[in-house]
C-alpha cells in the first residue's frame, strides 16, 4: 500500500523538514509552498481518477454480481424444477414396483383362494356363489391398501438409499477436494 503514496510521503517528510528549518528566507519559504500547493494538488487529482476507476471497477463488479445472483436464482429454479422430477420419477418408480408386486401377491391370492379356500366355501355352503364371489370381491378390496402400503414402504426404501448415495457422494467430493488442496 506504500507504494502508491511514495510521492505524498515524501513531501510529507520534505514539510517537516522545512518546518524544522523554518529560517528559510521569504522567497524560499514561498517556493516551498507553491510546491507542496502544486504536489498537494497532483495528489488530489490522482485520488479523484484512482475514485473513478474504483467507482468503474465496482459497478462492474455490480454488475456482475447481479448477474452472477440471476444464474444463481435460475439455477435453483431449475434445481427445484429437476428435484421435483425426481421425485415424481421416484413415486412413479414406487407406484410401478409396488403394483408388480401386488398384481404377483392378487395372484397368489387368487390361487390360495381357488385352490384352498374354494373346497371349503362349497363344502360348507354348497352351490351358493355368492359367497365364493363375496371372498373373491374381498381379495379384490384388500389389494388397494396393500398396493397404497407397499408404495410407502418402497418409497421409504428409495430415499434411504437416495440420503446413502448422497452422503457418500458429499465425502467423495470432500476427499476430492482435501487432495486436490
Amino acid at each position: 500500500m506504500e507504494k502508491f503514496y511514495i510521492k505524498e510521503v515524501n513531501e510529507l517528510q520534505r514539510a517537516k523538514q522545512i518546518a524544522e528549518k523554518l529560517d528559510l528566507h521569504e522567497h524560499d519559504l514561498k517556493e516551498e509552498y507553491k510546491r507542496l500547493l502544486f504536489n498537494f494538488e497532483e495528489s488530489i487529482g490522482q485520488m479523484r481518477l484512482i475514485t473513478k476507476v474504483s467507482d468503474k471497477i465496482q459497478k462492474k463488479l455490480d454488475k456482475a454480481n447481479a448477474a452472477l445472483d440471476q444464474k444463481n436464482r435460475e439455477l435453483d429454479s431449475k434445481n427445484q424444477q429437476l428435484q421435483q422430477t425426481i421425485d415424481e420419477l421416484t413415486q412413479a418408480r414406487a407406484g410401478r414396483t409396488a403394483t408388480t408386486i401386488v398384481l404377483f401377491l392378487a395372484l397368489l391370492l387368487f390361487l390360495v383362494e381357488e385352490i384352498l379356500i374354494e373346497p371349503f366355501i362349497e363344502a360348507k355352503f354348497g352351490d351358493n356363489q355368492w359367497v365364493s364371489i363375496g371372498f373373491k370381491l374381498f381379495i379384490v378390496i384388500l389389494l388397494k391398501p396393500i398396493e397404497v402400503l407397499l408404495e410407502n414402504l418402497v418409497l421409504s426404501f428409495l430415499h434411504k438409499r437416495l440420503k446413502k448415495q448422497r452422503a457418500a457422494q458429499i465425502v467423495a467430493e470432500k476427499n476430492f477436494v482435501d487432495v486436490a488442496e
